[in-house]
């Protein structure tokens, strides 16, 4: 009997300790299922670029001395690298005021060979063996050492006669590589002072101190133009016992240094770096369009390198498969080119990245190749015309020059940005046009609430030249009156962002030298990123978490831009679902209202067919074209029957009802049959 009492006890205790588990297991999902995750990671340590160059006040003294008073580098960010065969270490330093920049190298050598002859000014360097420098500057940023496309500005150093000459590395490929730049309007003010002694051990120890414009006015683009958050590349190259004349083989056989990467930017704004842009993973699938070989668009992807994103950068010959497990991993992808190589599984993969929140930026094709990019953007209901876009008017044609008029009023486009302050002024233009196949402004794209407008459209009488004669001919060429959308841009309501262009020639190598080209990709970029012009809410209430059926829901919110901006002609509205579906908000008045463009409240009325007891979520949506649309967090909503009426059965319910009591009968009947006999002991 003991034992069968000790038995009992344990069974009983094992069956309250289970029920217990049980309940708090069921409490957490119920708790669970009805909280909503909205909370935003405060603690947040950005890791900032390691190279920042800082705008102050600190001046050295451009006598090749770079120790002749203290602290006179002690703002300079510094750098080690090594140059030559043999691997010559070299300290170089980099700091910049409001308008210049300044450098300072120094090395030790057994060789240095001086110079003594003359340069008549306007000669290049073809001269007697000596040793000199050159700075290159990767003012294309190819990351190459001169280019077919482009040329780099430099800074040619003989330092005796000339102290610094501006120049730059031809971009044709002639033998002479280094060229004086002799644009007489904007020639720079740059300058140098080299001082050499030898140490006990006869060796050469000298020292090199470089003052350059930050933003000369050379109209030819041949300098560079540096502003505040830009990044650039710059090498060192000491021509030890060598004649100017050289080719790339001799300029390769000195073995520059490395390229060492600065950040400028402004004093006091090292806190300002609010995002961890190292954490950036983007995806660049190039390939050739009509107008661009994949080989010439390096330029815009080493760019963003530049700005220490994870920038990876796949081509056709590279076997890379789009699925949607890789670019869920993705912060952005850029296609650029005809994307003709993409299979059928790999344009639905995209589709559904961009319809899933994902962020595309596509740089299209204006040939027969385009129907692949065609096939990915209609679902967003846009197409690239595939022929060129031409003018006209003879006195334009093909040389189309795009000016900041042609920019829809966003704010992207005009308010400062995390990667940039500076206008886009005025962009070439080469490529086609989009043709929009269904109507712009907000509707339903992809399954749910969308906004297609174009971003940049140029005024005038246009046609594509379908029989690329160049010429408008009526029965041949599509004519495009009044004006022709080069870029349009689509927001989603789960958070997807598209920015399409007609032709990824605006981002070439050619065409991204000037500064206006890469501002319009750092712009746009930051905001596919989502790094800027955002919506966000406070003040979220809901009173009434239970009503009646028949009963309004009341709603009051508060809602502002970046840094607490007001942002006018928001579209702030109340979307109820069930089942994930929207329902009933296509016939009611559903838009919130407000007097001062930040408080807003309103109410609606859940529309029902059956009179019965159910839960709704109700979430507010908010939308402004170029901020994209936010989302609030869920509320569920219990809507209980009318008490004055009968119940209607509920079907699911009845069917669990009569298992349940069919189950217990199987237990009772299991229970009897099978239960344990006590023994005495």
């Amino acid at each position: 009997m003991e034992y069968t009492k000790l038995r009992k006890q344990k069974i009983k205790f094992l069956v309250i300790f289970s029920m217990i588990i049980l309940g708090q297991f069921l409490a957490s999902s119920l708790v669970t299922s009805f909280t909503t995750t909205d909370a935003k990671n405060n603690d947040y340590s950005p890791n900032l670029p390691d190279k920042i160059v800082y705008q102050n006040s600190t001046e050295p003294v451009i006598d090749g001395d770079l120790e002749s008073y203290e602290g006179e580098w002690e703002n300079a960010t510094t750098y080690s690298a090594d140059f030559g065969r043999n691997h010559i270490s070299v300290s170089f330093r980099v700091q910049a005021n409001l308008t210049h920049l300044f450098m300072g190298f120094s090395y030790t050598s057994s060789i240095y060979i001086p110079i003594n002859t003359t340069i008549p000014p306007g000669d290049s360097y073809n001269n007697e063996t000596h040793t000199w420098y050159a700075i290159l500057f990767d003012s294309n940023y190819d990351t190459f050492f001169g280019s077919d496309v482009a040329p780099d500005d430099a800074i040619a150093i003989n330092y005796r006669e000339e102290g610094a000459r501006d120049a730059y590395v031809n971009g044709t490929g002639d033998v002479n590589s280094f060229v004086t730049d002799l644009n007489v309007s904007g020639e720079e003010n740059t300058f140098s002072a080299l001082t050499e002694y030898e140490d006990d051990f006869h060796d050469h120890v000298v020292s090199v101190e470089v003052v350059k414009e930050l933003k000369s006015e050379d109209i030819l683009g041949n300098d560079i133009q540096l502003n505040p958050s830009e990044t650039m590349k710059l090498s060192l190259i000491v021509f030890q016992n060598y004649t100017a004349i050289f080719n790339n083989t001799f300029l390769y056989d000195n073995r520059p240094t490395s390229w060492l990467t600065f950040t400028l930017e402004k004093q006091h704004t090292y806190f300002s770096n609010i995002e961890d842009f190292a954490e950036m993973d983007v995806l660049a699938y190039v390939s050739d369009s009509y107008k661009t070989a994949w080989e010439n668009m390096s330029s815009f992807t080493n760019f963003l390198s530049s700005y220490n994103m994870n920038v990876t950068r796949v081509g056709p010959d590279d076997e890379f498969i789009f699925t949607t497990a890789r670019l869920v991993e993705l912060d952005l992808v850029i296609l650029a080119g005809s994307l003709r190589d993409l299979e059928d599984d790999e344009i639905d993969a995209l589709r559904f990245h961009a319809s899933s929140g994902g962020r595309l930026m596509i740089l299209g094709d204006a040939g027969r190749g385009a129907q692949r990019v065609n096939d990915l953007i209609t679902y967003f209901g846009l197409e690239i015309y595939n022929a060129t876009l031409f003018s006209k008017e003879l006195a334009i044609n093909s040389s189309i020059f795009v000016d900041s008029s042609a920019f829809y009023d966003l704010d992207y486009f005009s308010s400062s940005t995390a990667f940039t302050n500076q206008a886009v002024d005025m962009i070439r233009y080469d490529g086609s046009a989009i043709n929009f196949t269904m109507e712009t402004g907000e509707g339903t794209i992809e399954l749910q609430d969308g906004d297609l407008y174009p971003t940049i459209e140029i005024l005038g009488d246009y046609f594509i030249d379908l029989d690329k004669d160049g010429m408008f001919d009526a029965a041949n060429d599509l004519s495009i009156n009044d004006s022709a959308t080069l870029q349009a841009g689509v927001e989603l309501q789960r958070g997807g962002r598209l920015i399409v262009t007609a032709s990824s020639d605006l981002m070439n190598n050619s065409y991204f030298v000037s500064e206006s080209n890469r501002y319009l990709l750092l712009r746009q970029v930051q905001w596919l990123l989502g790094f800027q012009n955002t919506i966000s809410y406070d003040n979220y209430v809901i009173a009434q978490t239970e009503i009646l059926i028949g009963e309004e829901i009341n709603v009051n919110i508060s809602i502002t831009g970046d840094n607490g901006t007001i942002l006018n002609n928001l579209r702030v509205y109340i979307a109820i679902q069930e089942l994930k579906t929207d329902l009933n908000t296509t016939n009611l008045a559903t838009n919130l209202t407000t007097i001062d463009n930040t408080n807003y409240n309103g109410s609606i009325i859940p529309q029902t067919t059956r009179n019965k007891s159910k839960f709704v979520d109700i979430t507010v949506r908010m939308h402004l074209r170029g901020h994209g649309y936010n989302e609030t967090a869920l509320f569920q909503i219990y809507v209980g029957p009318i008490i004055s009426k009968p119940l209607e059965p509920d079907i699911i319910a009845l069917l669990i009802f009569i298992v349940s009591i069919g189950l217990v009968g199987v237990g009772a009947f299991a229970l009897k049959k099978y239960k344990v006999i006590e023994e005495e002991i």
